[in-house]
């Protein structure tokens, strides 16, 4: 296997820079570079020479002997200054090497997958947590880096595993009594991971939102202020703002944080009665738009807010902009005016409010669709085994079993398919 490279900071400028080395010849920097091989895991200072033995620069170097590495390999550290034509001489010189090549996006991290360092779900949650810009994607994806999804599931597969091996037994050996009640042990067993497989199914949808952010989408006429209040929110001028209509004609989408929920924030198309095709479509995207999020907000400047083309109910609230001009006085309609700064701080505590409103009483651990969708084909083979008559059919019992063994294994480990595996890696920064 090639030994790697990369820049942490990827040619850009910057005070210091971290060139890591990974791989099989990872050792024989110090020839390459002409410098005196360090102690291991000592940070020393060396001079790094080129091929012509001109010095490329002083760096700190640590050297980092495998399988006890980040990567389970030879991992050296330099630690250098930060400029370009440093990098790229550190770069150049490594690229000659015979086995030596610039790592590809994620491969450090698939390396150390691939040596057992740690599995899928702690790959993955280092990527959201390196990805993270809300307290809360903070939380969850440190809680899978750390490992809290990797022991649930293995404790799943240790209980299939389990049952499975009692299974075996009878199967193995039919002629002999089995010291306990199997039936009784396998009901109770296989309901009680369904039970939690539910519970972990139905939680997913709030766990995805948390990774990939909460879709709040804004309804109105034109010029009602929707542009004016999306601006504010995002201290930005992200959207259009003129008097004249039909401004907005595609979804504007801005990421916003409201106390640690990440927010898609959408500024769609003002609803009206249009001849342009162009528009219409703008206006058909943003009815479309609306009926996927998660909460919509119902933005106009009179007493109209009837649109037959949405839906009221619990994700919807209904705003009264312009507040300025002459407030409205009707329950369930909340007054703001950005020209003002009134009322908005209100409409931020009521989203985040109906947001916590979403969020389980049990923690939302399957924040990806490969996640969920492993443990359904899971739960549905134990739902087989459950239906089968364990005296008469063990041999069908025992297949479903594995069945449900091998889906909940992929999402930590068993995943055999390189496709599979360059799909999930190739979403990281090079230097990952």
């Amino acid at each position: 296997m090639d030994t790697i490279f990369s820049s942490a900071s990827n040619f850009q400028k910057s005070a210091l820079k971290i060139i890591r080395i990974s791989g099989e010849h990872a050792n024989i920097v110090p020839l390459i570079f002409s410098f005196k091989p360090t102690q291991p895991r000592l940070a020393s200072l060396r001079k790094l020479l080129d091929h012509n033995n001109q010095i490329i620069d002083n760096a700190l170097v640590i050297f980092f002997p495998g399988p006890h590495t980040a990567t389970g390999e030879n991992i050296i550290e330099l630690h250098l200054h930060g400029s370009l034509v440093i990098e790229k001489k550190i770069f150049q010189t490594l690229g000659k090497q015979k086995n030596f090549r610039i790592a590809e996006p994620g491969e450090y991290t698939k390396r150390a997958f691939l040596n057992g360092i740690i599995d899928l779900t702690q790959a993955e949650g280092l990527n959201d947590l390196i990805n993270a810009e809300t307290e809360n994607q903070f939380k969850i994806s440190m809680s899978h880096f750390e490992g809290v999804l990797s022991e649930k599931i293995s404790s799943w597969r240790t209980n299939i595993v389990f049952l499975l091996s009692k299974l075996e037994a009878l199967i193995d050996f039919s002629d002999e009594d089995l010291p306990f009640d199997l039936e009784r042990l396998f009901a109770e067993n296989i309901i009680d991971l369904l039970t939690d497989m539910k519970l972990s199914i139905k939680s997913s949808s709030f766990g995805e939102r948390l990774r990939n952010g909460f879709v709040i989408t804004l309804i109105g006429r034109p010029n009602v202020g929707k542009s004016s209040l999306i601006n504010f929110l995002s201290d930005r001028n992200v959207a259009i703002v003129t008097k004249e209509p039909g401004t907005t004609r595609d979804v504007l989408e801005v990421l916003l944080d409201f106390d640690g929920y990440p927010i898609i924030l959408n500024d769609t198309a003002g609803i009206r009665s249009t001849k342009s095709e162009i528009e219409k479509i703008g206006i058909k995207n943003a009815i479309q738009k609306a009926d996927k999020s998660d909460l919509i907000l119902i933005l106009s400047d009179n007493e109209n807010f009837d649109f037959t083309e949405i839906k009221k109910s619990s994700k919807t609230i209904l705003i009264h902009t312009k507040s300025d001009l002459g407030k409205l006085n009707k329950k369930n309609v909340h007054e703001i005016s950005v020209k003002e700064n009134t009322g908005i701080d209100k409409l931020i505590k009521m989203i985040t409010k109906h947001l916590k409103s979403l969020e389980p009483k049990e923690n939302a651990l399957l924040t990806r669709e490969r996640h969920v969708q492993a443990v359904k084909r899971a739960s549905d083979a134990l739902k087989r085994a459950s239906l089968s008559n364990l005296n008469i059919n063990p041999e069908l019992v025992a297949e479903d079993l594995r069945v449900a063994a091998t889906a909940i294994g992929s999402i930590t480990n068993n995943i055999d398919v390189e496709e599979i595996l360059d799909d999930i890696f190739s979403s990281f920064c090079i230097g990952k």
